[in-house]
């Protein structure tokens, strides 16, 4: 915990650092009565490719590119900087014309999601570690139609075992739909156990009219109740960092584009004009 705070201390004391050169830099440069928005917007532009770049770098795992979780911390670290040079770039205020107006909201949008991103990484991993077991988001849907299968054959089973019907009867009542597949995904951003709770009141309740026979079995159902639960706990979470993925990592390449053609417009005019 220690180690972690120096380095906090000392990325935040580099970012200080460059803030305070690059705001005197640019009143340096402001002196000489040129036009500070070229060299801010170059310094800009170099560091959206940079922000770029960590997505390659993931493309690329299998090339000794540096330790990931370094590119992480970098890439946050300039993401905070080009924050200060946009600001810098657009002079503190919203622009007027279309195509800069445009610019604006796009870097404004994918700065947000990046924080969100951030904050998020920051939350969700160890809300992951707290229920169920860690499983890879693409084999979900396999472990999940494994407990379905458990399931139905311990329904099965209680209707061959003459019995009673109670258990089938609950069971396509109150739990075919739910072991079909993913359920209650808001409740579980949320952080909600309300849903849960309901249905194991539910087979609490059915027990006390069953036999012994039919109270283990439920017993079993509820044990599969819970994994079930716990892996669309999983998913649920999972899917957020992946739609976060879905809407930040496009919007970073409609801003590259952007910015290149926000450059090359602006380099033509000055030749013209110059």
């Amino acid at each position: 915990m220690k180690q972690l705070l120096i380095q906090y201390r000392y990325r935040l004391s580099t970012f200080l650092v460059l803030v305070v050169l690059i705001l005197s830099g640019t009143w340096l440069y402001s002196l000489t009565l040129a036009k500070t928005a070229f060299a801010s917007g170059t310094l800009l532009l170099t560091c959206i490719l940079i922000l770029a770049a960590y997505q390659w770098r993931k493309k690329l795992s299998f090339l000794a590119l540096g330790n990931a979780t370094a590119w992480l911390q970098f890439h946050i670290f300039v993401g905070w900087l080009s924050c200060v040079l946009f600001l810098l770039h657009i002079g503190f205020h919203v622009p007027d014309g279309l195509l800069e107006f445009a610019l604006f909201l796009t870097y404004s949008f994918v700065f947000l999601s990046g924080v969100l991103g951030w904050l998020l990484s920051r939350i969700i991993p160890y809300r992951l570690l707290s229920r169920g077991e860690q499983v890879i988001y693409e084999r979900i849907p396999v472990h999940r139609r494994k407990i379905q299968e458990t399931v139905e054959k311990l329904v099965s089973d209680s209707l061959k075992s003459e019995e009673g019907t109670a258990v089938a009867d609950f069971y396509h009542k109150h739990l075919e739909d739910y072991f079909a597949g993913s359920r209650n995904q808001v409740r579980h951003i949320l952080h909600s156990r309300r849903h849960r709770h309901q249905l194991a009141q539910r087979v609490v309740d059915l027990q006390t009219f069953l036999n012994e026979r039919e109270q283990e079995t439920m017993r079993q159902i509820a044990d599969q109740i819970q994994l079930k639960d716990d892996l669309d706990y999983q998913q649920s979470l999972q899917s957020v960092l992946k739609f976060w993925l879905f809407v930040h990592v496009p919007l970073t390449y409609t801003l590259i584009l952007f910015a290149l053609f926000h450059t090359i417009t602006v380099c033509a005019f000055a030749s013209t004009s110059g």
